[in-house]
């Protein structure tokens, strides 16, 4: 009987019927109460399938439209009134089964079920689906604080884009009527050399090798600076120590001409120190 109706479906060759027989233990996972499920099972090639899944949705509707006009009937009626109003009503459902062929892609589709077709048993409640807004809205609230999050650290990025290079970067998010700020381009290097550490020597060579060995002597703290930072890969540490070893190399040298120049002019030579670290040794 169509109240016994738990589903219909078809699956490429296969279609099947789902009824509740309360007569039968339950041999599936789907129970319903005490009541068992009893599967009905066809084969055919899947047009013939697709067929008889759409006579059968077709009348299962007709049933439900049935039980509600009579809920809504409270006087009895005749078989001649019965068969007329059977023969008026089946001729808009074969005009009706061509258009929902037509319109719903379920029916074209290799598979199908009564829970799918739009029947008034599947129906969600007004319940549900507040349920389901609601947890939509939370949903939207989250990716939306998440959004502005990111917008927050694109924004610092191509700040600090900008502030190297002098040019706003075209991903900068901005708002409706939004200017891109102003920002300037950091010039100069990151130490300055005091005109009073510089040696004022008559001879101009000597004083060209002092202000080498000055320029040098930075170039070791910054590449010092370089080697000592932490969370570095072993290749980059190796690589950053080479060039602190070879700026330190280069800065004796620098020294060593310097007091040969000078013993060479009858001078003094100087001991200078290279900023070494403490305990670290250099190969």
């Amino acid at each position: 009987q169509w109240k016994q109706l738990e589903n219909l479906y078809f699956r490429e060759k296969k279609f099947a019927v789902e009824v509740h027989d309360p007569r039968r233990i339950s041999v599936s996972r789907r129970t319903f109460g005490q009541s068992g499920l009893v599967v009905q099972t066809w084969y055919a090639n899947t047009s013939l399938i697709k067929s008889i899944w759409v006579m059968a949705i077709s009348q299962h509707q007709f049933y439900l439209d049935r039980k509600q006009s009579k809920a809504k009937i409270p006087s009895a009626r005749s078989l001649d009134d019965i068969a007329m109003d059977l023969t008026e009503m089946g001729t808009p459902k074969v005009s009706k089964l061509v258009t929902l062929e037509a319109k719903n892609q379920l029916i074209m589709a290799s598979n199908g079920s009564l829970i799918s077709s739009g029947s008034q048993d599947s129906e969600v409640s007004e319940e549900q689906k507040k349920e389901k807004i609601m947890e939509l809205k939370k949903k939207e609230k989250l990716l939306q604080e998440k959004l502005l999050q990111k917008v927050e650290e694109l924004k610092k990025i191509c700040l600090r884009e900008a502030e190297l290079t002098g040019k706003m970067p075209k991903e900068y998010p901005l708002g409706a009527g939004e200017e891109p700020p102003q920002v300037r381009r950091r010039v100069g290097a990151a130490f300055k050399l005091d005109d009073n550490l510089l040696p004022s020597e008559e001879d101009p060579t000597l004083q060209d090798l002092e202000s080498n060995f000055i320029i040098h002597q930075k170039l070791v703290e910054a590449a010092k600076k370089l080697a000592s930072e932490p969370d570095l890969c072993k290749n980059v540490k190796k690589k950053r120590k080479q060039e602190y070893a070879d700026a330190v190399k280069k800065l004796q040298e620098i020294e060593n001409s310097i007091n040969e120049y000078r013993i060479k002019c009858g001078k003094k030579p100087t001991q200078k120190s290279t900023l070494a670290l403490p305990g670290e040794r250099i190969p």
